[in-house]
């Protein structure tokens, strides 16, 4: 119940979020009006949280370095191990006459981790993804297309290496 005493503040800067929560004061989070966080989440040190909408289920974990950007819901019960890179948006390149920095943002749909999902560490989840209840993805892997649920995935562009039973 430490983090009760000590982080009273979240209510406050956050949309919507769990006192059971532990975020770290040594993440970066932005957009804070368009996170919905349920009970017992905890985000370790520099975590970076820039989204445009993020919900994050209850139970699930966020480990050092991971990096979550754009339109992003993630379920219950889900580790995300270090350094993952969660991608829900694209940057716009359509005019060539204009800098892409300056072409603007599009989205897919943004990502759907769904519940009992661990993805390793250094992984990359990119734009329009769903990942299946009770998947793993392998560290390491660059996950480009949605996963069954109940599937391992692996490899750079993600393959199936099994289907859990």
């Amino acid at each position: 119940m430490a983090t009760v005493i000590l982080f009273p503040w979240r209510s406050i800067f956050f949309g919507r979020i769990s006192i059971s929560a532990f975020i770290s004061l040594k993440s970066s989070i932005r957009n804070r009006k368009n996170i919905f966080i349920g009970k017992r989440i905890h985000i370790n040190d520099f975590v970076v949280l820039w989204p445009s909408q993020l919900s994050i289920g209850a139970y699930s974990q966020i480990n050092p370095g991971t990096a979550i950007y754009g339109k992003v819901t993630i379920g219950k019960y889900v580790m995300i191990a270090p350094n993952c890179m969660l991608a829900g948006a694209n940057h716009s390149f359509g005019d060539r006459n204009t800098p892409m920095m300056f072409q603007g943002s599009f989205s897919k749909g943004g990502i759907v981790i769904e519940d009992n999902v661990w993805i390793g560490a250094n992984c990359v989840i990119l734009d329009g993804v769903t990942i299946g209840t009770g998947s793993i993805i392998a560290a390491g892997s660059v996950v480009s297309r949605s996963v069954a649920p109940y599937t391992i995935l692996g490899g750079n562009t993600a393959k199936i290496i099994r289907i859990r039973t």
